[in-house]
């Protein structure tokens, strides 16, 4: 006879096999050694290798531990980790975030105040055309409350951010609610395994904490890592099926914003060379965005409230201004004089347009934009 097949954890052995590849999403499964990642499964036998995240707390009651890591190989189907807020997983729709748990009220007051609210709604007329005074699916007995059990456990409700799939022509996310089965938490996807959107929507949380960083905290070296970081997220992006007009319209707003801070950062600590490269970035994606115009991606930032004062006013005179800025400290001052010209005549242009003090202004957006870019201009002048 056979013994049974057992699950004691066993240290990795450097033997040769067949390679198998990881599991597409790895779950976090709750062992009797603490949480562990479930890095593959084996089709061939259902034997999953979870690698032990929690391995230390358990080997310092050995006088030797063994070296990470330390594996755990078996059949056992784990129960996964409590989900929390901002948790990856995998649901009967598949992938997703969660945004939101709450628990779902099943307390008796509440069903006979629903099952009140149909009996009123439900009453019939008599064959007078009268309607009857009381219903008669009222209870003249007062409803008796149950004792909810001491161990009796809430029922939670999951608010999950589907990632796995979109609808298309939005950026909206769709949402989906689940009560059971709960939803299994799995391993956060790495920048190389996320997809054009995950990456775009990666950047513009990176760049929301640059912008704390920034303007709050005045960290302009943390900030500069920050921004930098949201870049590099974004430079080298695959457009994939999940790349839609509007991922595309993010990217270019999250590069180009985070490439002009990036370069106001440089200035700050005076990395005069790296602060031109940033603002030059900024100025090359905005370049091919002024050369389509009217074309799908330009039409939904419009639609947006990106207006062209700001697209292509402010935000081209502030790349205009960290170019001419760090060459000016340089001592490039030819080349200042000419890339602070161009700032200049951009900033006129669109100030032009809006009149004198905003006259020809029809709205808030533009307003803000002939503020700003007056601010600019002034600031150009002074150099």
């Amino acid at each position: 006879m056979t013994p049974p097949r057992t699950t004691t954890p066993t240290q990795n052995q450097n033997y040769k096999r067949k390679y198998l590849p990881e599991d597409a999403d790895q779950a976090i499964v709750q062992t009797p050694y603490g949480r562990g990642l479930v890095v593959r499964t084996r089709r061939a036998d259902n034997i999953k290798e979870i690698q032990l995240l929690e391995w230390e707390s358990f080997a310092k009651k050995v006088s030797s531990p063994p070296p990470e890591p330390f594996m755990l190989y078996t059949p056992v189907e784990y129960p996964s980790v409590t989900p929390h807020i901002g948790d990856d997983v995998i649901c009967q729709y598949g992938r997703g975030r969660i945004t939101a748990i709450s628990i779902v009220d099943m307390s008796p007051d509440k069903e006979n105040k629903d099952c009140d609210k149909n009996s009123n709604t439900n009453t019939s007329s008599n064959d007078n055309g009268a309607t009857p005074t009381q219903s008669p699916l009222k209870s003249s007995e007062p409803p008796q409350k149950s004792k909810p059990t001491p161990n009796q456990k809430p029922i939670l409700k999951y608010t999950i951010a589907l990632t796995s799939w979109r609808l298309s022509q939005t950026r909206k996310p769709i949402h989906v609610h689940l009560i059971t089965p709960p939803p299994r938490v799995v391993r956060k996807h790495t920048l190389n395994e996320m997809d054009a959107h995950s990456r775009v929507s990666f950047a513009q949380h990176q760049k929301s904490r640059a912008n704390a960083q920034f303007s709050k905290q005045k960290d302009y070296a943390l900030a500069l890592i920050t921004y930098a970081g949201a870049v590099d997220a974004v430079r080298n992006v695959q457009h994939d099926h999940s790349s839609n007009n509007y991922v595309r319209a993010d990217l270019v707003v999250v590069m180009v914003t985070c490439s002009n801070n990036a370069g106001m950062c440089c200035v700050h600590l005076k990395k005069w060379e790296e602060g031109r490269k940033f603002a030059q970035n900024a100025l090359i994606l905005l370049d091919a965005l002024y050369q389509k115009r009217g074309r799908n991606i330009h039409g939904i930032l419009n639609g947006e409230g990106l207006i062209d004062a700001k697209l292509f006013g402010e935000w081209r005179v502030k790349s205009y201004f960290i170019v001419g800025r760090c060459c000016l400290e340089k001592g490039e001052e030819d080349v200042a004089s000419g890339v602070l010209k161009k700032g200049l005549a951009v900033g006129k242009v669109y100030l032009e347009e809006m009149g004198t003090e905003g006259c020809k202004c029809k709205s808030n957006l533009e307003k803000a934009s002939y503020k700003s870019l007056l601010g600019q201009v002034k600031e150009i002048r002074k150099l």
